[in-house]
């Protein structure tokens, strides 16, 4: 009998959310952090990967909501994109700029948009790949068809299974940062099927809005 341990669950309190395969698992928790899960599934062979984010206390910070809803912006922004023809190069675009508005408006990337966009600056703090195919395996097999600028320009056809898994990480000991966001990492991550004219996500109905969130940590 095969192994269907899909990959060690990630269970990160506080600055261990910055890193990305966390998974010693063992440091105690404290008051106003935020733990990232990100654990698989399995049904009928067919693997499922998904991340949520929460604070240990309940209530997110008001630095914690600013990024949340960033990362959550970006997931919902780049989700409402995908259908048949669409790229992960269209979507890490959507992506890019998206994350990049947002922390010019948090003052943690200064400069001008277009310029920012173009150097894809925000890749400093959302450090991983948007999404990956979703199958037989976590990391399920198929070509990406990088192009010349090494962007993933398959387009997408209906029945396709993707993740789509924003992320903003902040590191405990990046002094460049202002301290109201050092030591933050989040992850919000979903399954999606390619439809016909658009696509599905089957995992929409884990908690993911803030006010979603903290009515669970409430109850």
């Amino acid at each position: 009998m095969r192994d269907t341990q899909r990959y060690a669950t990630i269970v990160a309190g506080g600055d261990n959310a910055n890193i990305l395969h966390y998974t010693d698992n063992s440091e105690q928790l404290h008051d106003n952090d935020l733990l990232l899960i990100d654990l698989w599934g399995e049904l009928s062979g067919y693997a499922a990967d998904i991340t949520r984010t929460f604070p240990v206390n309940g209530t997110f910070s008001p630095a914690q909501k600013s990024l949340y809803q960033l990362v959550l912006a970006a997931k919902s922004q780049v989700i409402s994109a995908i259908k048949p023809g669409v790229s992960f190069a269209k979507l890490n675009e959507i992506a890019n700029e998206c994350l990049t508005k947002g922390l010019i408006e948090l003052n943690i990337l200064t400069g001008d948009l277009n310029t920012l966009i173009e150097a894809k600056a925000c890749k400093k703090y959302f450090i991983h790949g948007l999404g990956h195919w979703l199958g037989l395996d976590v990391h399920d097999v198929g070509d990406y068809q990088i192009n010349a600028d090494k962007q993933q320009s398959r387009e997408f056809l209906p029945g396709m299974v993707l993740t789509i898994e924003p992320g903003l990480y902040m590191p405990l000991d990046d002094t460049d940062l202002d301290q109201q966001w050092r030591g933050i990492g989040i992850r919000i991550e979903d399954n999606i099927v390619v439809t016909q004219n658009g696509c599905e996500n089957l995992t929409q109905y884990c908690p993911e809005t803030i006010t979603e969130i903290e009515a669970l940590m409430a109850s």
